[in-house]
């Protein structure tokens, strides 16, 4: 049985996190690492926005500030993300495409996704939560036509950086003061529209522990992936390249800006 490496649940600011994201990425294409699954929360909540978007028509920025809320623009594509410190676990997933092709087959792009995403359906089961596959925007798992996860990707020479979000649970008025709402739809229609088709699985596990999710993700993707995961850390060189990443990315305004 293949070893990948399992970098458990751990909590950075939105900088941190993607740099971290981003050098283990670099990582694997220098063949430094092995395949990695990553997993994380954000503190201070942090409003993540993808790769090509406008900062200023994603993010109220004057409320960002006020409420101490992070602001990062992702390497990856897909739309904006309120991700809450306290309401969210946030996986990655670092992969080559030679093993992912030898593993599962020349799939299409949203069979990737979904393919990848198996670990976190697989540990949903593990919990007595029968989700579902479909897709708003970006491949996307359910739970009872509800939408609990949403998923983005990055690929860089032959190397897939998938990363995901599993709501915990979902605070619909905070997320809409500080995302921005489509032109001409009004706070409280897309705040009636996320109560009605988003949830969290805490409503489901009633026994909910970070440490009890931490643990069945793991298992649930070493069986999806038919691996084994074996608990690390980053090497020194990864964490030089997320601490340079940092400064010359993930705070610098010219990234954060490049689409204002």
């Amino acid at each position: 049985m293949k070893a990948w490496r399992f970098l458990p649940l751990d909590t950075k600011n939105g900088a941190e996190n993607m740099s971290i994201d981003e050098a283990v990425l670099n990582a694997r294409i220098a063949k430094e690492v092995p395949n990695t699954i990553r997993l994380y929360r954000w503190k201070p909540s942090t409003a993540s926005i993808g790769r090509n978007q406008s900062l200023a028509g994603e993010v109220d920025l004057e409320a960002a500030h006020r409420l101490g809320i992070d602001i990062v623009r992702r390497i990856s594509g897909g739309g904006a993300v309120f991700h809450d410190r306290d309401r969210e676990i946030t996986y990655s997933v670092v992969i080559t495409e030679a093993d992912f092709r030898a593993q599962f087959g020349n799939l299409k792009n949203v069979d990737v996704f979904y393919k990848i995403t198996e670990g976190v359906v697989n540990a949903l089961k593990k919990l007595s939560v029968n989700p579902d596959l479909g897709v708003i925007h970006c491949p996307a798992i359910f739970i009872q036509g509800k939408k609990i996860s949403g998923n983005a990707q990055a690929r860089r020479k032959g190397v897939i950086l998938q990363h995901g979000t599993i709501l915990l649970d979902v605070d619909a008025d905070l997320m809409y003061t500080i995302l921005k709402t489509p032109q001409g739809v009004p706070k409280s229609r897309m705040v009636q529209s996320v109560r009605a088709k988003v949830t969290g699985i805490q409503e489901y596990v009633p026994n909910f522990t970070f440490e009890l999710m931490g643990s069945t993700l793991k298992r649930g993707f070493e069986e999806s992936f038919g691996i084994r995961l074996e608990e690390s850390k980053l090497t020194e060189r990864e964490k030089i390249e997320a601490s340079r990443l940092v400064r010359e990315r993930y705070t610098n305004p010219d990234w954060t800006n490049r689409f204002p």
